[in-house]
């Protein structure tokens, strides 16, 4: 079976436009540079990898599995498009209201070995955001066609891939960002993306909450 872009680049940008924000690339960059004072060049990008490493991992497992564990539980799409809207946009607020200074100080104490799973990988990088989001694509994946199921997914793979791909040149590179932006424009740049986080998580839920009411009327 070919893979067809014009029919899976929609699904694709979805997951893309979903997962970038709440990953935060740039933004997660800034938080875990306190992590890498002091690390080499060549130990910073290994490390990078390893987080990196970590996240896919863990996204592609949620992607997989995530609506056989629905399935199982008995959750429909639109529910779990309202559940994780919420959770999302919750998420985007508490980004908004968070003091980013104090954060870091939290997460210099811990040493970046002992670290890179956890809270690098999860949940700093890869957080319920982003397990909720994938979990919702692949409810949506599995509501297409059967035949069309195996490519839906690898459209949605793909968006999580470049996301992380994306992201390990932002940690390899974290100081030169910090440089480049400074502090005023980390903020702003966070503040942003926290925003666009939120709207994502309100339409999620908004999609989901029409689509149960178009089911129950």
């Amino acid at each position: 079976m070919e893979f067809n872009w014009s029919e899976h680049l929609p699904l694709f940008a979805l997951g893309f436009s979903s997962l970038f924000p709440l990953i935060n690339p740039i933004g997660t960059a800034l938080i875990i540079e306190p992590y890498f004072q002091g690390i080499p060049r060549t130990e910073r990008k290994s490390h990078a990898f390893k987080i990196v490493l970590n996240c896919l991992l863990l996204g592609l497992f949620c992607l997989h599995a995530g609506s056989v564990i629905l399935q199982f539980m008995g959750v429909t799409l639109p529910a779990m498009q309202l559940a994780g809207g919420l959770i999302i946009a919750k998420i985007g607020l508490g980004f908004l209201d968070a003091k980013e200074d104090a954060k870091q100080d939290d997460n210099v104490k811990t040493s970046i070995d002992d670290a890179l799973f956890y809270p690098l990988a999860f949940p700093l990088t890869l957080g319920p955001g982003g397990i909720s989001t994938l979990i919702m694509l692949s409810a949506h994946a599995h509501s297409t066609k059967l035949t069309q199921v195996s490519m839906s997914m690898m459209a949605i793979s793909l968006a999580l891939l470049v996301v992380l791909v994306i992201t390990y040149f932002c940690f390899a590179y974290s100081h030169d960002l910090v440089q480049k932006i400074g502090p005023n424009g980390s903020r702003v740049l966070n503040r942003l993306l926290a925003f666009l986080v939120f709207c994502i998580g309100i339409q999620m839920a908004f999609t989901g909450l029409m689509h149960m009411l178009h089911t129950s009327a």
